[in-house]
């Protein structure tokens, strides 16, 4: 009985790896197409930054998750700068997109925001990666048996 290999290579494993982000990213899009997207709680405009730096944490994560599955053997710095480079890109063009959408407006305080969010997002994907890719933490003096 011969095994398949289950786990992609090559240009496979880099779309696979991408495609939760581009989904993300066309969910953003969506939302800020509309004049007023659904569930935006009225809370200050402390709570809209919140939200902005939330929903680019998830993307800073998602877009560290396809820089790794394009290049694995680089170096984990260059794999969250670059996550942190596409999805803050995406949050200035979500911006500029917004500045013609009737009823919304650009503002570079919610760029900061994505910018903040997608460099914990990216970061943070890019550390767990590394932690798991090591395997559980042994404890000093304790053998498995």
């Amino acid at each position: 009985m011969s095994r398949t290999n289950t786990n992609p290579t090559g240009p496979s494993r880099a779309l696979l790896g991408w495609a939760p982000a581009l989904a993300c990213m066309a969910l953003i899009w969506v939302l800020s197409s509309m004049s007023m997207p659904p569930l935006v709680p009225s809370g200050g405009p402390w709570t809209d930054k919140l939200l902005h730096a939330v929903e680019y944490t998830v993307l800073g994560v998602l877009t560290a998750h396809g820089s790794s599955a394009t290049w694995p053997g680089a170096a984990r710095w260059r794999l969250a700068i670059f996550g942190t480079a596409v999805a803050t890109g995406w949050g200035l063009l979500d911006e500029l997109h917004q500045a013609f959408v009737p009823g919304r407006m650009s503002d570079w305080r919610d760029l900061a925001a994505d910018a903040v969010g997608a460099s914990v997002g990216a970061t943070t994907r890019i550390l767990l990666g590394a932690r798991l890719a090591r395997g559980p933490a042994r404890v000093q003096g304790v053998q498995r048996s």
